[in-house]
């Protein structure tokens, strides 16, 4: 595990420091709570995985990853991870066709392709036949592709389960929700265009750009035409508390979050769903003191 001194040493960049030691307190955080055979560790893994995207640290993505999945197959909880291996396995297709220089360590691949026929093995203990047979044709691929883990294409279905789409659900949702709050404006539908502007903030905060996401929460306020309506609404204020609270680790700002939460009129379920996993995810780093 890597020393305090160390990940000092490797976040003393003052433009990535915030996210480095998110990443590094989050791995941390996840290691403790896997010794104490927590399935909450899963979260962690994820949130620390998501940090090493943003910095652009591939490798050390994949790695938390695969600790989650062999966290996960220890505990019998094959669900959870396949859908962290299909994680970690996009991560790796993604950082292939970028030529990630991270993925040069023929140990990330093996480390990976070992947790997946672990995983497997132990599905087919448990005799959880469709999701071994599907867990069989991904690993397949992934032992005889070479170079890369082939993706097996089919329709997967999305489980309300654990949220592992990291870095890449935030970069689809900022250009998605952007767009959206664009064409609402442009449309004078007002709610919809204040909550889509919102979570397009709220996903470049995950993405680690918590100035770009403020600062076009700011911007599309001013230019819309609504700038009032825009103030008033109360999903606009309830987005500034979480960029309190996760910016200045403000618990207070976190908390009361969680209560305005509840007050926010969404109009779609997904928009609804979207906000409250930044919210826990931006509430657990916050009230970890990490």
């Amino acid at each position: 595990m890597i020393s305090s001194s160390e990940v000092a040493v490797k976040c003393s960049d003052i433009d990535q420091s915030v996210i480095c030691i998110d990443a590094y307190s989050s791995l941390l955080k996840g290691k403790e709570l896997i010794a104490q055979q927590s399935t909450e560790a899963l979260l962690w893994m994820v949130e620390a995985a998501t940090q090493f995207e943003n910095l652009g640290e591939t490798d050390n993505a994949i790695m938390a990853v695969v600790s989650g999945i062999n966290f996960a197959v220890d505990v019998n909880l094959i669900s959870r991870a396949y859908d962290l291996f299909k994680y970690a396995r996009s991560v790796y297709e993604n950082g292939l066709e970028r030529g990630d220089p991270a993925l040069d360590n023929p140990a990330v691949k093996e480390e990976l392709v070992k947790a997946g026929r672990r995983m497997i093995r132990t599905a087919r203990k448990l005799k959880a036949d469709d999701a071994m047979r599907s867990m069989q044709a991904e690993l397949k691929a992934a032992v005889l592709s070479g170079g890369g883990l082939k993706r097996v294409e089919r329709e997967e279905k999305t489980k309300d389960i654990l949220v592992v789409d990291g870095r890449q659900l935030y970069a689809k949702k900022s250009k998605e929700y952007k767009e959206g709050a664009e064409k609402y404006i442009a449309s004078g539908i007002v709610k919809n265009a204040i909550v889509f502007a919102c979570m397009g903030a709220l996903a470049d905060l995950m993405l680690g750009r918590p100035k770009e996401g403020i600062e076009y929460l700011t911007q599309i306020a001013e230019k819309s035409g609504f700038k009032e309506k825009f103030h008033e609404d109360p999903c606009f204020n309830w987005t500034k508390l979480v960029f309190r609270g996760l910016v200045s680790r403000d618990k207070e700002a976190i908390e009361k979050a969680r209560k305005d939460y509840f007050k926010i009129p969404f109009a779609f379920k997904d928009d609804k769903e979207f906000a409250r996993r930044v919210m826990d995810s931006v509430y657990r780093r916050v009230m970890s003191g990490m």
